[in-house]
């Protein structure tokens, strides 16, 4: 009996240790995720600065949006 409650303790550890040291990756997925966004709303600001260029920048924004919700699925997987 003790040593099924020790062996059970151990899993339960282990399993809690291993989804600790994963949360990390994926934050730092994530985050990396959002660098990128930012980063090509930045550009679409900067190729897409006229007002007569509205829809394009709409485009280039709603493009940015997409890539970034795969990259987060990409890292969730």
């Amino acid at each position: 009996m003790l040593l099924q409650t020790v062996s059970k303790t151990l899993m339960l550890a282990g399993a809690i240790t291993l989804t600790l040291v994963s949360l990390p990756a994926w934050a730092g997925c994530v985050s990396d995720c959002k660098d990128e966004y930012e980063s090509e709303i930045d550009s679409c600001k900067l190729l897409h600065d006229d007002p007569d260029d509205a829809d394009w920048l709409k485009m280039c924004i709603e493009s940015a949006k997409d890539e970034y919700e795969s990259c987060k699925h990409e890292c969730e997987s």
